[in-house]
């Protein structure tokens, strides 16, 4: 049986307490912190794991324009270096294994005049690199993530994402696969896990609708014995979403506890039974 976590950052600015409850309560083994390690108190949510009985499997890094790794301008991208820093930090202090990373802003859905696509990417692998050095020294690696093209621009698809981990060739940098950007971006699901098996580290689990798994139409089932024939044993994290364009102006929205409280106990169900069933 696969470990079931949800991610965070995804429920407003609701009480951090609240959200352990729920995850108690439907069944969930684990829990992906925000990685803003200036806004989390990593004591308190240690206190709240242990209550609680949930563990943390992983942080999901924010990248607005602020903390543009792909960036040329050296104040811009030293800060965002800095930050992957502190959130390595911060995912030691709260027992994260490791770190997801979106090389290029989101939000941004092309190159800036002044960095075309190339110097972007050049950019954006030598700062993950850099860095990288420092998260392998931690025991925490990085997850890099492909987003969608109406999201962001630089690596929106897992062959782009594959690439991009290959030339930073780093022993800390390893992939993601987030379902919901897959069923926009990948043309078989199933084949784009298989080429990147040797480097999965995470799974993220929403619908084509971004609702939670079982209410729109991808084949969670195909996914579930892909993910069995490849081997790979990570956490399955939830990251569903209400129906809005902007996906990080969920983290600045309102508590919507009773939808959320819908999401987590429709997607935990729905992927138990479907995991029991292809067993």
């Amino acid at each position: 049986m696969y470990r079931y976590s949800m991610t965070q950052w995804i429920v407003g600015d609701e009480e951090i307490e609240y959200s352990f409850q729920r995850l108690k309560k439907y069944g969930y083994d684990g829990i992906e912190f925000a990685a803003e390690p200036a806004l989390l108190d990593a004591d308190r949510l240690n206190e709240l794991m242990k209550q609680y009985g949930i563990s943390c499997t992983s942080l999901c890094g924010i990248f607005p324009e602020e903390r543009d790794l792909s960036s040329g301008d050296p104040g811009i991208a030293g800060a965002a270096v800095q930050y992957l820093k502190d959130s390595v930090d911060f995912a030691v202090a709260v027992g994260a294994p490791y770190i997801i990373v979106v090389p290029s802003p989101v939000g941004r859905i092309k190159p800036l005049d002044a960095c075309p696509y190339e110097e972007a990417w050049k950019n954006a692998v030598n700062h993950i690199r850099m860095a990288a050095d420092y998260a392998r020294e931690k025991g925490v690696r990085f997850a890099i993530e492909a987003v969608n093209r109406y999201e962001t621009y630089l690596v929106n698809h897992l062959t782009g994402a594959l690439a991009f981990v290959k030339e930073i060739n780093h022993p800390a940098v390893g992939l993601m696969a987030d379902l919901f950007h897959m069923s926009l971006e990948e043309r078989s699901i199933s084949d784009s896990l298989c080429m990147i098996s040797d480097y999965l580290m995470h799974v993220h689990v929403a619908d084509n609708t971004r609702e939670a798994a079982g209410l729109g139409s991808t084949d969670f089932k195909t996914v579930l014995r892909t993910l069995d024939r490849i081997g790979y044993q990570g956490p399955l994290t939830m990251e569903f979403l209400p129906r809005i364009a902007d996906p990080y102006a969920a983290s600045d929205m309102g508590t919507h506890a009773k939808l959320m409280d819908l999401y987590a106990a429709q997607a935990i169900n729905y992927m138990k039974i479907l995991e029991n069933s292809v067993e």
